[in-house]
């Protein structure tokens, strides 16, 4: 039978070419598919992520569509507009017009719908270094604008092969050098530092790519349904608290690696809608981490206790889970963040108690930590000067446990304490049908009063007359606040808690607060912003979803036309 098939074969070559092929094509395809199984598409991810290390620390993936950045700049006042104009024109003109490059001539021709921004791990090449990956829309232009290389006065273009690939240094100006390869004729990759480049090609070549690190891929297609985003960013949180912690060139400020500190990593994406920047978010804690998040429905009741003239709050399910999500090792904790190890050797020094055992273990249930506007002094308790009796803002904690007993011994150590060792004036006494304690220092400079709240919530609030804004409940919560109601508005079933910041109100010259002052441009971008509120929802154990709204000023008149204005040379991106 073996003789009469190789026959039939013999006299149909046709056939034997046709069956050829088609093995072939399985054979193909059987490689490729194995292929496709070792290297996971990037299809739908941020450009570039398929050349960048699965050790990246951070990425920011920006729309090069024009009416995005018109949308933006139609926010905020005439000062915030014009200063994202200046930002835009760093930015995009900085590095570029210094190397005789021009946006708009040598880029947007051939660019894609995106350009990303990634920065690498210290451990593997110099932290200020970013990576610019530019995906090549349009082969052929992109040809043309690569195909003469262009140098400023006093620099040089030396090209070199780097495992068959094609690198252009650009070299004479030291602070201007930078290197470009185009890999895949798909992508174009850019960034001051050569070995930068290497790395990329490495990573297309069959390295792990960032697209592998757990969680990423799948926590941006969990939001591809939000269209038209202007901006998508990847966190590797636990790189980024270690760059943040040993470098100043940091890509984000260290103090907004807060609420993520427990996260493994951390994914967003930036919409435009009329007067509100929206971002949505997905944040998931490591494989071996021992928290977990609470899941289903929670009562959400904290706002409906807190005042209206709540300035700023952060609420949650949990204080006891929140300070074990934030509660790094002190050699670990970002510089220039709020330390808990700070906090509770502070507190053990103040009091001889221990935080974690007398505080945070019994606060267990829903928490909120705010600060609120407090009303001025009664006429009765009135001073002769002015400025004390003016509106002041004070620090309100609530916090429910189950159990009570615990919490109550815990203040009566307190009340001890306070007593005994500083030499406060320690009184009970009735608010709004509750009985409640206060602390008043010697000289009444500080006021601490602390009590019950229906449903085991205790409170501690510091400030004087600050507990009235509770007791008896407020007629205005905030929860009915409708700037509260607008910065926190979610499509969540149920949520987990609430950040909400009132800049409007804080920036009120009259509430006077120990607050640094802001640079000129700091300033400018505080004053574009009515309100940031964010809220959160656990979606499982292990991942945490985010809404977080920032409304901003309306201005009065229309932004000018957009210029490209020379690059001041003391501003930064």
């Amino acid at each position: 039978m073996k003789l009469k098939l190789l026959e039939q074969l013999k006299k149909q070559p046709k056939l034997l070419v046709a069956l050829g092929a088609s093995l072939g094509m399985v054979a193909g395809g059987a490689v490729a598919w194995m292929l496709v199984q070792q290297k996971p598409t990037a299809v739908g991810l941020p450009a570039g992520s398929e050349v960048l290390p699965q050790e990246t620390v951070a990425l920011f993936s920006f729309s090069t569509n024009e009416n995005q950045l018109q949308q933006l700049r139609r926010l905020g006042t005439p000062e915030s507009q014009s200063a994202l104009d200046r930002t835009v024109a760093d930015w995009r003109d900085r590095f570029l017009m210094s190397n005789n490059l021009n946006f708009d001539r040598d880029i947007k021709p051939w660019v894609g719908d995106e350009m990303t921004v990634a920065f690498l791990s210290a451990a593997q090449q110099a932290t200020e270094s970013p990576v610019i990956v530019l995906p090549i829309a349009h082969p052929e232009k992109a040809q043309q604008a690569f195909a003469t290389p262009k140098v400023a006065s006093g620099q040089e273009a030396v090209d070199r092969d780097y495992k068959g690939f094609k690198i252009r240094e650009v070299h004479g100006q030291t602070d201007r050098a930078y290197a470009v390869a185009v890999i895949d004729n798909r992508l174009v990759v850019v960034s001051p530092d050569p070995k930068a480049i290497e790395q990329a090609i490495d990573v297309y070549r069959g390295k792990t790519s960032v697209v592998q690190a757990p969680g990423y891929a799948q926590a941006f297609r969990q939001l591809e349904t939000t269209a038209n985003p202007f901006v998508r960013f990847y966190l590797n949180v636990p790189q980024s608290i270690a760059l943040a912690a040993n470098n100043p060139m940091q890509p984000l400020p260290p103090q907004m690696l807060i609420p993520f500190q427990a996260n493994q990593g951390f994914v967003a994406i930036g919409t435009v809608d009329r007067q509100t920047v929206n971002f949505e978010g997905v944040g998931w804690l490591p494989n071996d981490s021992k928290i977990r998040y609470r899941t289903g429905d929670q009562d959400d009741r904290i706002t409906t206790l807190l005042p209206a003239e709540t300035l700023l709050v952060n609420s949650g399910d949990s204080f006891k889970q929140f300070w074990q999500s934030i509660d790094l090792p002190q050699e670990n904790a970002p510089r220039g963040t709020f330390n808990p190890s700070l906090v509770r050797q502070s507190f053990g020094n103040l009091t001889g108690l221990d935080f974690d055992k007398d505080m945070a273990a019994w606060m267990d249930g829903e928490y909120a930590i705010s600060l609120i506007s407090a009303p001025p002094a009664s006429p009765a308790n009135q001073s002769t000067n002015p400025q004390t009796n003016q509106s002041r803002a004070g620090i309100l904690l609530l916090a429910q446990t189950s159990d009570r007993r615990k919490a109550e011994q815990t203040f009566q150590k307190l009340d001890a304490v306070m007593g005994d060792r500083y030499r406060f004036q320690v009184t009970e006494a009735q608010l709004g049908g509750k009985p409640v304690t206060t602390w008043v220092s010697p000289f009444s400079s500080l006021s601490i009063t602390h009590g019950w709240l229906d449903g085991n919530v205790a409170f501690i609030a510091i400030g004087p007359n600050l507990a009235s804004t509770i007791l008896p409940a407020p007629a205005n919560a905030l929860a009915q606040n409708t700037l509260f109601q607008s910065a926190t508005e979610s499509n969540f079933q149920s949520t987990d808690g609430h950040f909400f910041l009132d800049l409007d109100r804080l920036a009120t010259p009259n509430l006077p607060l120990p607050l640094p002052k802001l640079a000129p441009n700091d300033q400018k971008a505080v004053n574009a912003i009515r309100a940031i509120g964010a809220t959160t929802a656990a979606q499982d154990g292990r991942t945490m979803r985010y809404d977080i709204q920032i409304l901003m000023n309306q201005s009065s008149k229309a932004p000018t036309a957009q210029s490209s204005p020379s690059p001041s040379p003391e501003s930064s991106p």
